[in-house]
């Protein structure tokens, strides 16, 4: 069969499977899942409190004109410079804007960026604007002030975006959750999703024993991320094995996937069956925790590992018929990879697949091994380890949480299985059940 056809057909029968189990009863969770629940809702009802006292309060108490910008006060105290040629750029009326695909339809090229406002009045709470290239503009009040350049009204949309990230030491306890409640109560994968957002990582009990049934709940949430293992990976020791994480072989703490350009989101890790006796224990880090240490501990080596890029590689052939007949993966990044504020964004860590050529003179090389021994040092004096059990699923945030295991006997029953979710997809998700649960300025 295809990867194409085992795909579809994985998720045709994940939907099945997932309609059948909201016809079922739900079963009681633990209690700490529930008092999550209790706590979103009575978030919610606060929220719901909050903005309809706030209802009318968020409109436009005066508007003046100034050089380059609107100055709006708002009814609730509080004020913003609105610049002019942002205003000109998002005016909302059917000319520029489509109300039908959320879409702005005026055209960078049409953009005066010396716009200005020739006219303004006040009405309805909201204010209209002639504008000196000839166009009139009608903002609603509560609108402006959901945009307003103010440090609230920016850190809100921030969260919006993606929650901050809360790091973790060896002190850390992952957060637990049932898997058959995750299928069915979607305020509790709410929380997990949030959880996965701030600490980057959680455990999923009572798993089926089911090779996918890490696709099957990647698949309520949004789509599964293939790789060229295809849908799902079984972790197994494997004959003729195409990737040293299927072998009995102890791995070092890692990323999944540092080959790709565009690593996976969220890694699901399904312990199918657990080996037996001494062997295959985890260990957990996370990397931005360790990033830190390393930052104020010895910014140059830092420095080096935000700076020097790393080729990954992979190449190969299928052990499976759902996996790519022949693959050869390369990708180039730094090993701590930083966003335009230098916060660490992604961590790559891979000893595997880090390729043996380096695109650096031979004098820098010997500094770029220290900088990454000396922050695996790190990531291992403050990791967890623990044993999981057989129905276990870890969920890591895969571009900052490394994860290994020790060595087992070749002849274990021993099955993991891997299954991956991107952040852009598990952030829309999170951000509609905030929407239907009234819970949209969660922090």
């Amino acid at each position: 069969m295809s990867t194409l056809r085992y795909s579809r057909a994985l998720i045709a029968g994940a939907t099945v499977l997932r309609n059948v189990a909201r016809q079922q009863a739900r079963p009681g969770c633990r209690a700490s899942i529930g008092r999550r629940s209790v706590s979103l809702a009575a978030t919610a009802r606060q929220q719901a409190e909050v903005k309809e006292a706030n209802k009318g309060s968020r409109t436009v108490a005066s508007a003046t004109k100034d050089i380059e910008t609107l100055h709006v006060q708002f009814t609730d105290g509080s004020s913003s410079e609105m610049p002019y040629v942002w205003l000109r750029d998002n005016c909302q009326c059917d000319q520029c804007f489509s109300d039908g695909a959320l879409g702005r339809k005026l055209l960078m090229q049409d953009i005066d960026v010396d716009v200005h406002a020739v006219g303004v009045k006040e009405s309805a709470g909201g204010v209209t604007l002639d504008w000196s290239d000839g166009h009139k503009s009608a903002f609603d009040g509560e609108w402006l002030h959901e945009r307003a350049f103010s440090p609230t009204a920016r850190a809100r949309r921030r969260n919006q975006f993606a929650f901050a990230k809360e790091p973790w030491g060896a002190d850390h306890t992952m957060a637990e959750y049932d898997y058959n409640t995750l299928m069915k109560d979607d305020k509790v994968l709410l929380d997990w999703l949030i959880t996965m957002e701030k600490k980057g990582s959680a455990m999923v009990k009572n798993a089926p024993d089911r090779d996918i049934a890490g696709p099957e709940l990647i698949e309520h949430i949004a789509y599964v991320k293939p790789s060229h293992y295809g849908p799902h990976s079984p972790v197994i020791n494997r004959p003729n094995s195409n990737n040293v994480a299927f072998t009995n072989a102890k791995l070092g703490m890692h990323n999944d996937l540092a080959q790709y350009e565009h690593m996976p989101g969220i890694i699901f890790i399904h312990c199918v069956k657990q080996h037996i006796g001494t062997g295959g224990e985890s260990v957990v880090s996370d990397g931005l925790f360790a990033a830190e240490i390393l930052r104020k501990t010895n910014p140059e080596a830092f420095n080096i590992l935000t700076s020097t890029d790393a080729y990954f590689w992979d190449k190969g052939h299928a052990n499976y018929s759902w996996e790519m007949p022949e693959f050869y993966k390369i990708s180039r990044h730094p090993i701590l990879t930083l966003n335009s504020n230098k916060e660490v964004c992604r961590v790559s860590v891979n000893n595997a697949v880090r390729d043996s050529y380096l695109d650096l003179p031979a004098h820098r090389v010997k500094e770029f091994y220290a900088a990454m021994k000396l922050y695996n040092d790190i990531l291992y004096d403050n990791s967890l380890s623990f044993k999981m059990d057989t129905g276990d699923m870890m969920t890591l945030d895969n571009v900052r949480c490394l994860h290994g295991r020790e060595g087992y006997e070749a002849f274990s029953e021993r099955h993991i299985e891997s299954s991956y979710l991107d952040w852009d997809e598990a952030r829309c998700r999170r951000r509609r059940l905030q929407e239907e649960f009234g819970v949209a300025d969660l922090k």
